[in-house]
């Protein structure tokens, strides 16, 4: 609790770089080997030695958080279905046959993944997508989902770009830790907007795009007690350049691949 009786200020929890290299998410999974966003994504990347996964949650039409990053099926499914996530309920959008999976794959619902978290030990970085009909609702269902399982306690980091939904966040759950998810292009992404807002956001993190990693951004951040975890770097000599500049995680598409390229080298004989 803090000092004013309220829920405790959120920290980075399990979300620490661990010796010697950086924390490794598969983005949306290990997206390289399986459908993105999908249990078999996951599942994939954590057998391949990730630290956890990065995912994307949105509402359905009955107010079920669902983990899928675009507002249609249009891609996921190979343009075999247009329609709109937010205009069906969980139960249809679940049944929905997603493209490359086999006939398998579907899109889980979040209390779902949290279950698999739960189960496997993984990290879950869970960005709140801000393209959703009611961004309070998104905010407020997903920390109800999060802190129904306390065993994940520190294991569950919330991200957005929007940082309207971080402060709902923030307001339905302050212990639960935040990032500050920033991309290149935007007009105020640099230095000094991300640190600043980051902070008066309460976020434990930010997560710059990898091409904005420069030694004195990722320096400025954690000076002012950020974390730093970049997206989404796939290039294995880039990963190794990022880690030496002490970035605290790397989001990827093949978690494997980059881990392999971090591992220490025996030495030579």
């Amino acid at each position: 609790m803090s000092k004013h009786g309220g829920p405790s200020a959120p920290r980075a929890g399990a979300f620490t770089r661990p010796a010697g290299r950086p924390l490794v998410l598969g983005h949306r999974g290990a997206r390289a080997h399986a459908p993105e966003n999908t249990l078999a994504a996951f599942e994939r990347a954590m057998a391949d030695g990730a630290d956890g996964v990065e995912l994307d949650v949105r509402t359905t039409a009955d107010d079920e958080v669902v983990v899928l990053h675009d507002v249609d099926l249009a891609r996921v499914t190979g343009g075999r279905d247009g329609r709109l996530a937010a205009e069906l309920g969980v139960e249809a959008l679940c049944a929905v046959e997603l493209a490359g999976g086999g006939g398998e794959a579907r899109v889980p619902t979040l209390a779902e993944t949290l279950d698999w978290a739960e189960a496997r030990g993984a990290l879950l970085n869970v960005e709140l997508k801000h393209d959703v009909r009611d961004r309070g609702a998104l905010a407020r269902l997903t920390t109800r989902l999060v802190r129904s399982r306390p065993r994940l306690a520190g294991r569950v980091l919330l991200s957005s770009f929007d940082p309207q939904l971080l402060a709902w966040a923030a307001i339905y759950a302050r212990e639960l830790p935040r990032a500050l998810l920033v991309h290149a292009g935007e007009r105020l992404a640099w230095t000094r907007a991300t640190r600043l807002g980051a902070r008066a956001l309460g976020c434990v993190a930010a997560h710059p795009q990898h091409t904005m990693c420069s030694p004195t951004f990722v320096a400025a951040l954690h000076d002012a007690g950020l974390r730093v975890n970049t997206w989404t770097v796939n290039g294995t000599t880039e990963a190794a350049t990022l880690a030496k500049l002490g970035i605290d995680g790397i989001i990827s598409d093949d978690p494997g691949a980059i881990l392999r390229a971090l591992a220490p080298r025996p030495p030579s004989t």
